[in-house]
């Protein structure tokens, strides 16, 4: 879905339309906006025209893209890795939820066969325990 906003940057009203959402194109125009204004304080005792400034924006903004795709890149990898650890770990538990069901019919095997035997067995006087 196509939506339309209208937002202020650096004192003008740009209207935009996108398909991503109003809060975020209004989380860009901020953030554009908070990038013309560095460059105007940067510059303020240098006459900058238009395209000189817009361009010194967009070099700013390429810049912080730059610097926070090696960190991305990290993050995802550590992502990636902790699935496949994750994703182990769970196969692991479920071998071993598997293990103690086996271990836990194989225990109530033994006991009554152990209970069996100890019926089976004849009391002092010769008589059979009967339970």
């Amino acid at each position: 879905m196509e939506n339309h906003v209208d937002v202020v940057v650096n004192g003008e009203i740009f209207s935009i339309r996108s398909t991503e959402s109003v809060e975020y194109l209004q989380k860009l125009a901020h953030y554009a906006g908070k990038q013309m204004d560095i460059i105007a304080k940067r510059y303020a005792a240098v006459r900058l025209s238009e395209r000189e400034r817009t361009l010194l924006v967009a070099l700013n903004i390429a810049n912080d893209y730059y610097k926070v795709e090696p960190q991305l890149a990290q993050l995802t990898a550590e992502h990636k890795r902790l699935l496949n650890e994750h994703t182990k770990v769970s196969d692991e538990n479920i071998k071993l939820e598997e293990e103690v069901l086996r271990l836990k019919r194989e225990l109530s095997q033994k006991q009554a066969e152990l209970d069996n035997k100890i019926v089976s067995l004849p009391l002092p006087d010769g008589r059979k325990a009967i339970s």
